[in-house]
């Protein structure tokens, strides 16, 4: 497993407001309250001793929500919690609240920024995890950032200190199962592919679902 800082391309771009999207129809501001607030609870920081943020970006993003029924909402107020893989909206008293896990089926942000869920479990994630698709059609490439509590004792004065960590891995998903990517290569249609950089796999999977 491979441990990244969260690119700051990335938040830049999840602080602008979301882009209007084909098949995302405005619901009113009340409506989006009842639908959401039926199915959230006040969320309670369950660790207020850890250092860091448990969130992708700590500000309030408009966002384009798509709900396990299918239904969808665009113009809310929320961010990602990359530690319990649920969104956070404000409620219309400015509250706090988390949806459960599992609740939201996609997240869209600025710039066409999407984190999707519903994909076969993988190394320790479930269907309920986020990834952020990074290309989708005949073959998707998927980033997988989750984020950890790690735990470090100072020897010396037995100070125990805890801090929020990002991990980050990418997958190749073919439609049926999931394919972790190496440092440097990946396998596609049964043949090695080596590539330098992310992008450089990008262009690659981005080619064949243009094909």
């Amino acid at each position: 497993m491979r441990k990244w800082l969260l690119p700051g391309f990335l938040v830049l771009a999840l602080t602008g407001q979301v882009c209007a999207q084909d098949g995302f129809v405005s619901e009113s501001t009340t409506l989006s309250f009842n639908v959401f607030d039926k199915n959230g609870k006040s969320f309670v920081n369950p660790a207020p001793d850890v250092a860091g943020s448990p969130f992708l970006t700590d500000a309030w993003t408009i966002v384009g929500l798509v709900i396990n029924t299918n239904r969808k909402f665009d113009s809310v107020k929320a961010r990602l919690n990359l530690y319990s893989q649920e969104v956070h909206f404000l409620d219309k008293n400015n509250n706090e609240m988390s949806l459960a896990k599992g609740y939201i089926r996609s997240v869209l942000f600025a710039g066409g920024i999407r984190f999707q869920s519903g994909y076969p479990p993988v190394d320790q994630q479930d269907a309920n995890n986020f990834y952020q698709v990074l290309s989708e059609g005949k073959l998707g490439l998927l980033r997988s950032m989750r984020k950890v509590i790690t735990t470090e004792k100072d020897v010396m004065s037995g100070e125990v200190k805890k801090e929020y960590r990002v991990y980050e891995d990418y997958y190749l998903y073919d439609g049926k199962t999931m394919q972790r990517v190496k440092k440097d290569k990946a396998l596609i249609d049964g043949k090695e592919i080596k590539f330098k950089s992310i992008d450089v796999l990008k262009k690659a999977v981005d080619a064949i679902n243009a094909s």
